[in-house]
């Protein structure tokens, strides 16, 4: 079954080009710079497999680590600065998002770490290699037409780490605001909901965007 949703995003400039966002596909049967994902991080994905076709000198994979364990992994774009897709597993869970956590980023992209972990930005950071490889809370300061969405949503964990580690901006992507708390937001319940009743396995779960030639609009799709 394919379900199909529309919806326009404007983006700010900051997103160089316009952003795609869906590419989700149900399967069911801290964070670390990698050249490769590891074995341990390769159970987010399906056969251990990685989608496949996805070129680029300026991509980077992430063993998204939080709390001494790895959570799900994430393709990111250093340029653009905006994650092409995030994979994890679902985890069985009543849809309660998390309260008062903070918004994290991942300091190997911008230094050298020796935690391996995400970390929660840093009061009145201004260390300026923050923004050159990855997006900051800056660029959603006083935005008017977008909001920070998430690949991974916390709704599709049970575990109030894996909830948290949800919240970096390597796992988040401007979305119209409309449209996260609408129509997204109801496909992520719909979702949740079926897994939750009918999966007895492991449901394997990536969530992307796909850029698009245009910087007016986008069509956001899920199959």
């Amino acid at each position: 079954m394919t379900v199909s949703v529309m919806a326009r995003m404007r983006l700010k400039s900051f997103f160089p080009g316009n952003l795609l966002m869906g590419m989700m596909f149900i399967l069911v049967v801290t964070a670390t710079i990698e050249s490769d994902f590891s074995p341990e991080c390769r159970e987010f994905l399906y056969m251990g497999t990685p989608p496949v076709g996805i070129e680029s000198g300026t991509l980077v994979k992430i063993c998204q680590r939080y709390n001494g364990k790895p959570r799900y992994v994430t393709l990111y774009d250093t340029t653009n600065r905006v994650p092409l897709y995030s994979a994890y597993t679902f985890k069985r869970s009543d849809g309660m998002k998390s309260v008062d956590v903070p918004w994290m980023y991942e300091p190997q992209l911008s230094t050298t770490s020796e935690t391996g972990e995400m970390q929660s930005f840093p009061r009145h950071y201004v260390h300026q290699n923050f923004e050159d490889a990855q997006a900051v809370l800056d660029d959603y300061t006083n935005a008017i037409d977008y909001e920070r969405g998430l690949l991974n949503t916390d709704e599709h964990q049970a575990e109030p780490d894996d909830k948290a580690a949800a919240y970096t901006l390597t796992n988040a992507v401007p979305q119209v605001r409309e449209f996260n708390v609408g129509s997204w937001k109801a496909h992520e319940h719909v979702i949740r909901k079926r897994l939750n009743n009918y999966c007895r396995g492991t449901a394997y779960i990536i969530t992307g965007i796909v850029p698009s030639a245009t910087t007016s609009a986008a069509t956001t799709w899920t199959a």
